[in-house]
C-alpha cells in the first residue's frame, strides 16, 4: 500500500540553503473542492528523502520553493490516495479516496465519511445524508465525537466544544442555526486542543464550508417555527436573512435574525436541611413542594464585515457583531410545605416575575485580522478583538403564607463587561515539521451592582479584573512509516482582583502563572495488511475558570427558603487528559481519562437556624476522575443510513461533606459506582425524487453527573421528513419532532452532607418545527478572523 501520511497542520518541510525550484499548484479532491492541509513534499529521485515540503492552505494552494530541480513531487493525506509525479508549475492535483482505507465506508455516496486528522475527528457532510440535515445544529448533533443531551451539544467526555466556522470562533450561538447544512463541507471534532488554543478549551468543533467560486451577489433566508405540543404559549419562530458580495479581492457580507424562544419546566422537590444549635441540640426543616418555571424572550442579531484579498496570501479584514433583547420575561411559583422537626412551620406560594431592567441588554463585538505568507514560508496571523455586554433586570416576588407573614421583596440587577485581546502567531518550516510560536493577551473587566428591598440583605457594587498573558509554542513533523508527531505548551499569567464598594472587606488579588503542556501521536497500524487501523493517542494539560458571575460574592434572593451566591474565592480547575483513537473502516473506537484538581460544583447548604439554604459554588478538596469510553459505528445498507453511537461515563468523585450530626462535623459522600450509559441512534432513509426520511433517539440511563444523581432513564425520540425542490436544490421544506414519549428530561438527587435535595422535572420539549431555507446564488465568506481572548467571552 502507497505511504499515507496523517493530515495535520503541521508539514514534513526542511529550508535549503539555496533556492532554484519555485512550483505552485492546487490540490483538489474528486469534487473539485480544495483539500486543506494536504502535505505536498519534493522527494530526492536517489534516494526518495524528503527534500522539502509544505501543506496546502484552506483554498488547496501550495508554493514550493527548493533547490532540488529533479526530484519527485508527493500529495498525501490520511484517506486519500498518495500521489506521486514530475514537479510542474501550475498544475491541479487531484486526489481520489483511498477505497481500501475507507473500505465499508464508502459502500454508498451517501454515507458520512469520518477519519482521523492528527487531532480529531474529521467527518465529511458534503455528499452525505448529513448534507441536507437542516442546519449546523442539526448536523453537529449527528456528527460522531457529540451528543446533545438535555444541556445541548457536547463532546463525549469533554462537556461543551467552542466552535469555529472557517477559521472564525463563533460568538453568536444563534449563527449555528443560520448555517444550512448544504453549505457544510465538513466538521473536525478535535479532542485535544494546541497550545494556540486557549488553555480553558478542552474541546474545538470546527466547521469548514463549501467554497463557492464567482463573483457577484447573492443571499439566503432561513425561516422556522417551532411550537410546543403541550403549552400554546411554546412558540419559537425564527428568521434569518444573509447576503454576500464579492467581487475581485473583496468580499462584503452581512446579515441579521430575530429569534423568539421559550421554556417551561414543571417540578416537585423535597429538601431535608440538617443543623445543630449552639447548645447540642439537632434540627431538622424539611420543604416540599412544587415549582413552575415559564421563559419568553425575543433578542435580534446582526453582522457585518469586509474580507480584502490584497496580493496572494494576504488577506486584511473587520467583521463587527451585535445583539439586543426585545423582550425578556420570567415568570415562577413556587408552592412550599415547611416542617421543623416534624411539624408544619409554613404553607408558602411565592410568585416572581423577572423582567428587564433600567437598560436595554445588548452585547458589542468586533474583530480586526490579518492573515499571511511572506516569502512562501513565515506565516503571519494577527487578531484584535474586542466585546462588551451591558445585561440590566428587575424581579419583583409576593410571598403569601397561611402561617407566618406575607413579604413583597424586589430586587434589581446591572452588569456590564469589556474585554480586549489580542492574538499574534507566527509559523516557519524547520526541518521536518513546522514551528508556531505566539503570543495571547486578554484584558477583561466587569462591573456587578445588585440591589434588594424588603429583607435584610447587603447590596453588592462590585468589580471584577483580570489580565491574561500567554505565550505558546509548538512544532509537529511527519517521519515516514512512523507517522505524525506534534508538541507543545502554553504559558499563562493571570491577575485577577475582585473588590466591593459596599463591604470594602471583601477585597481579594490572585497571580497565577501555568504551564500546559501537549503531545500527540497519529499513525496507521496493518497499512501493509490491507486492513489498516488509523490510531490517534494525546495528552494535554487544561484549566476552567469560573464564570464572572460567579466571582461576587453578593447574596441574592431567590426566595425565602433559598438564596444564592457566587464565592469569590473560588480557585481554578486543573485537569489533566490522556485520549485514544482509532478508526477502522466505519467503526472509530474512543477512549478518554481525565484528573481534575479543585473542581467546581454547586454546593448547597444551610444559612443560619431558620431553614434558609445557602447555594454557591467551592472548590473540591479530592480529585475529580472521569472516564468517556465509546463506539460510534456508521454502516450503509441500500438507501438506509445507520449513525451509532454507544458508551459509557463512570466517574470517581468522593467530597468530603459538613454534617454536623458527625462527631468530626464531615461525612465522606461518595458518587462513583453507577455509571452513565448513552446511546444515539439515528437513522436516515433517502429516496428518489429528493425525499429524505429520518427516525433516530438519544438515550441516557441514571448514573452520576460529578455531584449530581440522574435518577430516571433519558430518552429523546425524533423524526423528520424533508423534500427538497428546484432543480438546484436551493429550496429546503423540513418538518421534524422530537421527545414524543415526553421524557427528555433528567430528575436529580444529591447528598450535600447537611441537606440534600430530590427534584423531579418535567420540560416542555414535545415540540413540532416547520423549516424552510432557500438559497440564491450564494459565495460563501471568505472571512479569515480567528478572534482573541474567546474564554473571557464565554465567561461574560
Amino acid at each position: 500500500m502507497k505511504r499515507l501520511i496523517v493530515l495535520s497542520m503541521l508539514a514534513v518541510l526542511a529550508l535549503p540553503a539555496l533556492a532554484k525550484g519555485d512550483w505552485r499548484g492546487k490540490v483538489v479532491d474528486e469534487n473539485g473542492e480544495p483539500v486543506a492541509y494536504a502535505n505536498v513534499a519534493v522527494l530526492s529521485k536517489a534516494d526518495s528523502t524528503v527534500v522539502c515540503g509544505v501543506i496546502t492552505t484552506e483554498d488547496g494552494t501550495f508554493n514550493i520553493v527548493t533547490s532540488e530541480t529533479d526530484g519527485i513531487m508527493m500529495v498525501a493525506m490520511l484517506g486519500y490516495k498518495t500521489v506521486y509525479l514530475a514537479p510542474v508549475d501550475g498544475a491541479v492535483i487531484t486526489l481520489s479516496d483511498d477505497t481500501q482505507m475507507l473500505e465499508g465506508a464508502v459502500a454508498s455516496a451517501v454515507m458520512p465519511k469520518t477519519r482521523l486528522t492528527g487531532e480529531g475527528l474529521q467527518t465529511n457532510v458534503r455528499g452525505s445524508v448529513l448534507e441536507n440535515a437542516g442546519s449546523a445544529n442539526d448536523v453537529l448533533a449527528k456528527t460522531p465525537g457529540l451528543i446533545k443531551g438535555q444541556n445541548g451539544l457536547e463532546v463525549i467526555g469533554k462537556g461543551s466544544p467552542m466552535v469555529y466556522i472557517n477559521g472564525r470562533r463563533v460568538t453568536d450561538a444563534s449563527e449555528l442555526g443560520r448555517l444550512q447544512s448544504n453549505e457544510i463541507q465538513s466538521v473536525e471534532v478535535i479532542t485535544n486542543p494546541g497550545a494556540q488554543y486557549d488553555a480553558t478549551v478542552r474541546a474545538v468543533v470546527r466547521i469548514r464550508t463549501i467554497r463557492r467560486q464567482g463573483d457577484g451577489f447573492g443571499f439566503n433566508l432561513n425561516a422556522s417555527d417551532a411550537q410546543s405540543l403541550l403549552w400554546a404559549r411554546g412558540n419559537d419562530p425564527f428568521g434569518a436573512v444573509n447576503v454576500n458580495y464579492r467581487t475581485g479581492g473583496v468580499d462584503i457580507f452581512g446579515g441579521v435574525n430575530y429569534a423568539r424562544n421559550t421554556s417551561r419546566q414543571e417540578s416537585e422537590l423535597e429538601k431535608n436541611t440538617f443543623g445543630r444549635t449552639a447548645v447540642g441540640d439537632d434540627w431538622l426543616f424539611v420543604n416540599k413542594g412544587t415549582l413552575l418555571n415559564e421563559y419568553i424572550g425575543s433578542s435580534l442579531y446582526g453582522n457585518a464585515g469586509v474580507n480584502w484579498q490584497m496580493a496572494d496570501n494576504h488577506f486584511l479584514g473587520g467583521k463587527v457583531e451585535w445583539g439586543r433583547h426585545l423582550t425578556y420575561s420570567v415568570h415562577t411559583e413556587v408552592n412550599d410545605n415547611v416542617f421543623e422537626n416534624g411539624t408544619m412551620v409554613d404553607m408558602l406560594t411565592t410568585v416572581s416575575d423577572d423582567t428587564m431592567g433600567e437598560r436595554i441588554p445588548y452585547n458589542l463585538g468586533a474583530n480586526l485580522y490579518y492573515n499571511g505568507l511572506v516569502a512562501g514560508k513565515l506565516g503571519i496571523d494577527i487578531n484584535l478583538d474586542y466585546y462588551g455586554t451591558d445585561d440590566s433586570s428587575k424581579s419583583v416576588s409576593n410571598e403569601a403564607s397561611e402561617m407566618t407573614h406575607d413579604a413583597a421583596i424586589s430586587s434589581a440587577s446591572n452588569n456590564a463587561g469589556r474585554m480586549y485581546a489580542a492574538k499574534a502567531v507566527l509559523s516557519y518550516p524547520i526541518w521536518k515539521g513546522r514551528l508556531q510560536a505566539g503570543t495571547e493577551e486578554t484584558f477583561s473587566r466587569r462591573t456587578d451592582n445588585y440591589s434588594v428591598e424588603g429583607i435584610d440583605i447587603p447590596a453588592s457594587e462590585a468589580t471584577v479584573k483580570e489580565d491574561n498573558i500567554a505565550g505558546f509554542a509548538s512544532y509537529g513533523c511527519y517521519l515516514p512509516k512512523v507517522g505524525q508527531f506534534s508538541a507543545g505548551v502554553r504559558y499563562e499569567w493571570v491577575r485577577y482582583a475582585y473588590e466591593d464598594a459596599v463591604t470594602p472587606e471583601n477585597i481579594l488579588s490572585r497571580d497565577y502563572g501555568n504551564w500546559f503542556p501537549n503531545v500527540s501521536y497519529a499513525g496507521v497500524i496493518g497499512a501493509q495488511s490491507g486492513s489498516p487501523v488509523q490510531v490517534m493517542l494525546n495528552y494535554s494539560a487544561k484549566t476552567s475558570r469560573p464564570h464572572y458571575g460567579n466571582l461576587s460574592s453578593a447574596i441574592r434572593y431567590n426566595s425565602r427558603y433559598i438564596w444564592q451566591s457566587g464565592n469569590s474565592r473560588l480557585q481554578p480547575e486543573m485537569s489533566h487528559n490522556i485520549g485514544l483513537t482509532a478508526v477502522w473502516k466505519y467503526i472509530t473506537v474512543m477512549l478518554n481519562y481525565s484528573r481534575t484538581d479543585d473542581a467546581i460544583v454547586t454546593w448547597s447548604a444551610p444559612y443560619g437556624a431558620e431553614g434558609v439554604v445557602l447555594v454557591k459554588p467551592r472548590n473540591i478538596e479530592t480529585p475529580f476522575r472521569m472516564m468517556a469510553a465509546y463506539v460510534n459505528l456508521t454502516p450503509t445498507v441500500g438507501p438506509w443510513n445507520m449513525n451509532y453511537t454507544i458508551g459509557v461515563l463512570p466517574q470517581w468523585f468522593t467530597i468530603n461533606a459538613p454534617d454536623p450530626r458527625e462527631a468530626s462535623g464531615i461525612r465522606v459522600t461518595t458518587f462513583n459506582d453507577k455509571p452513565i450509559f448513552f446511546a444515539q441512534l439515528f437513522n436516515t432513509f433517502t429516496v428518489k425524487g429528493g425525499w429524505q426520511f429520518e427516525l433516530g433517539g438519544v438515550l441516557m440511563s441514571p448514573g452520576y453527573s460529578r455531584n449530581l444523581y440522574m435518577t430516571n432513564w433519558f430518552v429523546n425520540l425524533t423524526a423528520a421528513v424533508q423534500k427538497t425542490l428546484l432543480r438546484d436544490g436551493s429550496l429546503v421544506v423540513r418538518l421534524e419532532g422530537e421527545d414524543f414519549t415526553r421524557t427528555a428530561h433528567f430528575n436529580t438527587a444529591s447528598d450535600f452532607g447537611s441537606h440534600t435535595i430530590k427534584q423531579t422535572n418535567l420540560m416542555d420539549t414535545q415540540k413540532v418545527k416547520l423549516s424552510v431555507r432557500y438559497s440564491f446564488n450564494t459565495v460563501q465568506s471568505k472571512y479569515r478572523g480567528t478572534g482573541a481572548g474567546a474564554d473571557s467571552k464565554a465567561r461574560m
